[in-house]
């Protein structure tokens, strides 16, 4: 063997142990999450073995009366079997009620812990994970893949682990009535094992294919029905169905190869069954008639045959549902295994008050290793001062607001609040005591008062009225049919963008934080509503220390400080008419925007 092929067969059983290891870890994780609700698993599963031993029971009944009652005409034993017989089964029937409510019971709880935990670390998440993340992609795994697993969980996973019981209990009673019967039962279960984990490798393939091309229907989805505007505005609809088509026509294929293999795996494992079913009754009919068994035995033994043949079937039957939950849960986890980015200590400080002190010191920050986009950005803000900060596209002004609010920590150097670094507060505390008016205002599906309302969850509907009053919001928002009640639309989609912003305004205005992140944008708004808006800025800022990320220079004239940046440093600090005078970077920007 050359050395091509050793390191061929090293790489494929590195890339086999790999497969095993990934799977027993899924396993095992999903076990923990099953292990949580233990209690309604453990009835479940004791409640499934009363009921499987009824089952067991009910061919010796058979056995007795084919040897006993019928050959000796015991007539009078008939009645009794009978009322045996409806005992069982009415036994059975009660079991099968209170069984089946513990399984759901338990696959629901179990499926609810992984939905909210895979939430809440979602919700964790860092800023650059959503940056780079599509939003039907998470959908997706929140939605269709939790389900996916839920569906092996609620019902099949506890069917699986009572089937292996039942299954081993069965065999050893068969060989220890009957050893060569046994034999000849398991005479194709290596056929069938191999049949399994052959399917088990392809169907995996085949399912990552499936999941990916619904990805992209997601995608497709949240994409054009979130920017319908924007499709309508170029005429693109007949472009975006001929898009989605292609979509659903991709993912129906993918669909269909799992179905041809399916389709083909199934009989497979079928012939094998009824292979088996024939050797049980050939070496049985032969135990018969050389006396070694009776036909009650017989019968007995062929239906405790049929038993075990039942979880053989109905694994058969739940591969591809498990191969589809393992991807589920590969997906899950990935996002699970995800880090955080941006994580708070566990000794973190608690903000009871603050001031409003925020500075900066040698702050070096790059999105990718070692490509930095602010450089050592000094800058110290006393509580109530205003700050902007210009310069061209791609300064690093926005930046500089996103490390402030803490949704990125800088690779170098740190940031202060009231002469704490933001790395030992917690987030609640820090975000609490800040306001952010981001350029693009995001309004959540709902009422008016609810988008206000978001800034202090418990405001009274005087203390909401009074925000949006002092943002010049109240007379729009009273002019409206249903005033305060009336509904926003998905993103705000029914209001204008000065509308939108005096809503953003007012809710943090009832937030009532200590420092204000405002990014100016106002740059696309007619003159009214950017006379309204800059009153209501001007509310905002009474008190507050703010900075403000400022696009339209008319705008800032009022500030205390104007910080102007290229290439993610400062090139120039003062108030507007000393940067005017000095006639540099700053000038020249305010004069082409004037010009």
């Amino acid at each position: 063997m050359n050395t091509q092929t050793i390191d061929g067969a090293i790489d494929e059983a590195t890339d086999k142990l790999e497969t095993k290891s990934k799977q027993s870890d899924l396993y095992r994780r999903l076990f923990r999450y099953c292990w949580q609700q233990k209690t309604p698993f453990f009835w479940a599963i004791f409640l499934t073995i009363c009921a499987s031993f009824i089952n067991f029971f009910i061919p010796q009944i058979n056995r007795y009366v084919i040897d006993v009652i019928i050959p000796q005409k015991q007539f009078q034993m008939l009645p009794w079997v009978g009322a045996i017989i409806f005992l069982m089964a009415l036994g059975a029937g009660g079991l099968l009620f209170f069984q089946l409510y513990a399984i759901k019971l338990f696959g629901q709880k179990t499926i609810n812990s992984i939905r909210t935990e895979l939430y809440q670390h979602i919700q964790h998440l860092s800023i650059s994970f959503f940056e780079n993340q599509r939003t039907g992609e998470l959908m997706s795994r929140l939605a269709r893949d939790v389900d996916t697993v839920g569906e092996l969980v609620s019902a099949n996973l506890i069917a699986i682990l009572i089937d292996s019981f039942a299954f081993i209990v069965v065999f050893i009673y068969i060989f220890v009535s009957n050893w060569p019967l046994a034999i000849a039962i398991a005479m194709t279960w290596p056929l069938i094992v191999f049949l399994l984990q052959f399917s088990q490798k392809r169907l995996e393939k085949i399912f990552q294919d499936v999941i990916w091309k619904a990805d992209l229907i997601s995608n497709h989805l949240q994409d054009t029905i979130s920017n319908i505007r924007i499709i309508k505005s170029f005429g693109n609809e007949e472009y975006e169905i001929k898009r989605f088509n292609e979509f659903s026509t991709n993912y129906m294929e993918a669909n269909l190869r799992a179905s041809r293999f399916w389709s083909l795996f199934v009989p497979m494992i079928n012939i094998l069954n009824e292979l088996g079913n024939l050797l049980t009754l050939v070496v049985g009919a032969w135990g018969v008639m050389v006396d070694r068994l009776t036909i009650g035995e017989l019968a007995a033994l062929l239906t405790y045959v049929t038993l075990l043949n039942r979880p053989i079937n109905r694994f058969n039957g739940l591969v591809d549902l498990i191969q589809r939950a393992m991807v589920a849960a590969q997906r899950i986890f990935e996002v699970l295994d995800t880090p955080l980015g941006v994580s708070e200590k566990e000794d973190a400080i608690q903000l009871t008050s603050v001031r409003g002190n925020l500075r900066f010191e040698n702050i070096g920050f790059a999105y990718r290793d070692n490509e930095f986009v602010i450089r050592n950005f000094n800058l110290e803000m006393k509580a109530g001062m205003s700050v902007a900060l210009v310069g061209s596209s791609g300064a690093g002004k926005s930046t500089i607001a996103k490390i402030a609010a803490r949704f990125y920590d800088p690779q170098k150097g740190r940031i202060l609040i009231d002469d704490k670094d933001l790395r030992d507060v917690s987030f609640d505390s820090l975000r609490s005591h800040i306001g952010i008016v981001p350029q693009e205002t995001l309004l959540l599906y709902g009422t008016v008062r609810d988008n206000i309302a978001y800034g202090k969850l418990d405001a009274t509907d005087e203390e909401i009225e009074a925000a949006a009053k002092a943002a010049n919001a109240h007379d729009f928002i009273t002019s409206f049919p249903d005033g305060y009640q009336s509904i926003v639309g998905e993103q705000g989609v029914k209001l204008s963008g000065g509308q939108k912003q005096r809503i953003a305004i007012a809710r943090v205005l009832l937030k009532n934080p200590q420092i204000v992140i405002l990014d100016e944008a106002t740059s696309a708004l007619d003159s009214e509503s950017e006379q309204l808006i800059q009153e209501s800025v001007k509310q905002l800022f009474q008190g507050r220390t703010s900075l403000v990320i400022a696009h339209r220079f008319s705008t800032i004239s009022h500030v205390d400080l104007i910080v102007v940046l290229e290439k993610g440093e400062i090139v120039e600090t003062g108030t507007h008419g000393e940067l005017i005078a000095q006639r540099g970077r700053y000038a020249y920007l305010y004069g082409l925007q004037f010009s």
